[in-house]
């Protein structure tokens, strides 16, 4: 069976070939969480965020049995891949899986979905880029067989892992809370033909939806979001700034434990307090802006490709603006 296949095949970690080990003796796994690894996005230095790669001691201290990171996890996969691993991937001391986000994208390479088991938690990752946002009839086939499982009663809760909250694209609750992702230009079949799946999975598995996908202008690393149906929604990512913190989730048999841990030492509020109406009262609240930095941001924009290629796109714009108002008159 295609959704059995996957549970065998996702076993072991493709970054470090570390497996996910078997609960403890209490029936108890930790699960670490974060996205956007690679930190801000200007950093073109080739290794992960800062704050990811200063706290990796602690991190493996932890004692969490894999980490799942919500995409992002490279700037430029094809050339940092060597960079992360002696710096990375090779110090963690547990499995690591990505659920791919726009940057992870490699020309001519297409991942698709990919299981997990944890005693009993299922975890799915999904790749949001492939269709820009819509689930493939394969992402939609494995949803369909985590609903036949879920009749059987084999496990207790399911998570489901995506770069983009494609939940949020088209739900006026959440849509203004994250205005600085990747869209897709069309909409997503997310509401036609992801929700009601999900939501027949919840009326028997708890099911829980994280994503990585926030902008720089995000109040917090998390965002967390019951919808009173059995299913919530999650973001956690970090963007090397001063509130990256990484979710946790302690997995029992009858229940979740939700705690983080801050990679800049500030004090962090229980992350289930991080919902929609704490987003809408902080959104827009950024860090106090530090002058002295005003000329090397100035410098890493001007030195950048991208912005030239912006100036002459206006500039033609402005030229061929001029030429029609001539013209016309």
């Amino acid at each position: 069976m295609f959704f059995g296949a996957l549970l065998v095949h996702a076993q072991v970690s493709p970054f470090n070939g570390r497996a996910i080990p078997a609960p403890d003796s209490a029936g108890r796994s930790r699960v670490l969480i974060g996205g956007h690894f690679h930190g801000s996005s200007m950093n073109r230095s080739g290794f992960p965020a800062a704050t990811l790669l200063a706290n990796l001691d602690t991190i493996n201290k932890l004692g969490a049995d894999v980490l799942l990171s919500t995409g992002d996890l490279f700037l430029d996969p094809e050339h940092d891949r060597v960079r992360y691993r002696w710096s990375l991937f090779d110090r963690l001391r547990m499995p690591m899986f990505n659920a791919p986000g726009n940057h992870d994208v490699v020309r001519g390479e297409e991942v698709g979905p990919q299981m997990l088991r944890m005693g009993r938690t299922i975890v799915l990752l999904l790749n949001s880029e492939a269709h820009d946002g819509d689930l493939s009839p394969s992402d939609l086939a494995v949803l369909d067989s985590l609903d036949e499982w879920s009749r059987r009663d084999l496990y207790d809760r399911a998570f489901i892992v995506s770069h983009r909250p494609i939940w949020a694209e088209e739900d006026a609750r959440y849509s203004a809370l994250f205005k600085g992702n990747t869209r897709s230009i069309t909409g997503t079949n997310f509401d036609k033909a992801v929700r009601p799946r999900i939501e027949r999975i919840a009326r028997r598995l708890p099911l829980f939806w994280i994503s990585g996908s926030m902008g720089g202008a995000a109040p917090a690393s998390f965002f967390f979001q019951p919808q009173g149906n059995g299913v919530t929604y999650i973001q956690s990512a970090i963007r090397d700034e001063p509130r990256d913190a990484l979710l946790i989730a302690d997995l029992f048999p009858d229940s979740i434990h939700w705690s983080s841990f801050s990679l800049t030492g500030r004090h962090l509020m229980d992350p289930r307090e991080y919902d929609a109406a704490w987003w809408r009262a902080n959104l827009g609240q950024q860090e106090t802006f530090n002058w002295r930095l005003l000329p090397y941001l100035v410098r890493s924009t001007v030195l950048r490709s991208e912005f030239w290629w912006g100036v002459l796109l206006g500039a033609m714009l402005v030229l061929i603006a001029r030429w029609l108002f001539r013209r016309a008159r």
